[in-house]
């Protein structure tokens, strides 16, 4: 009797441990943030401020930009890539024209774009909430912390109802009053980028009336397809 008492006690044990367990949630990977598929494309709307504290002006520009998802090739390291051709429009009645030829690529950890010759890791996988990692990471040039501030949130981008949208701060400013700056992108799945603030200003004094310096960049998504 004592035998199967302690029999009985022991099965209670491990299945009361075995109900104990914790559920490991496995974050998505999500890929599809990248966008990265051959034909797609994305047309944003620029606005674009060049600040001159010499001449006391502010220059102003609006015009499109489009980006294409060309082909797959081989890159250098043996890997699948893709071609990416940027076309600009100044005025909804003129035609595109070509100014630039990008390159980029997912891995099984990251996003990566070459920009004017510059490699940058985009984004990592798998995509997690206030995650951070080094944009800088395959180029030369400082480190940078980039970091994830928000993931799947449903926004309107450019009149664009998007249902799963991530944040990219890749940096930003404390230095409100003398030098403001902000980097920012973000992603909707199955499209890509879809907002850029590029944001960098200066002030040589202190002073409120003296004139800023720099630029300010909004790239913001007007149509996709593909």
């Amino acid at each position: 009797m004592r035998k199967s008492f302690s029999l009985i006690l022991i099965l209670t044990v491990i299945i009361f441990s075995c109900s104990k367990k914790e559920v490991v949630i496995v974050p998505e990977i999500a890929y599809d943030y990248a966008g990265l598929e051959v034909g797609k494309y994305v047309i944003y709307d620029v606005d674009s401020l060049t600040y001159d504290d010499f001449t006391e002006t502010v220059d102003t520009a609006t015009y499109q930009i489009k980006e294409v998802v060309d082909s797959k090739f081989t890159d250098l390291e043996g890997e699948e890539a893709f071609k990416i051709i940027r076309y600009r429009k100044d005025h909804d009645t003129l035609g595109w024209n070509l100014i630039d030829v990008w390159n980029s690529k997912i891995t099984a950890t990251n996003f990566q774009k070459t920009e004017e010759n510059i490699k940058l890791v985009k984004l990592i996988f798998p995509v997690k909430l206030n995650k951070t990692w080094n944009g800088n990471a395959m180029n030369n040039d400082a480190e940078i912390e980039y970091e994830y501030t928000s993931i799947d949130q449903t926004e309107t981008i450019g009149g664009n109802a998007l249902g799963s949208v991530l944040t990219v701060l890749q940096d930003e400013s404390p230095e409100i009053l003398i030098n403001p700056w902000l980097y920012e992108e973000k992603y909707a799945r199955g499209i890509g980028m879809v907002y850029k603030r590029s944001m960098n200003l200066y002030r040589s004094n202190t002073l409120p009336s003296t004139p800023w310096l720099g630029y300010d960049v909004t790239m913001t998504l007007s149509s996709y397809g593909g």
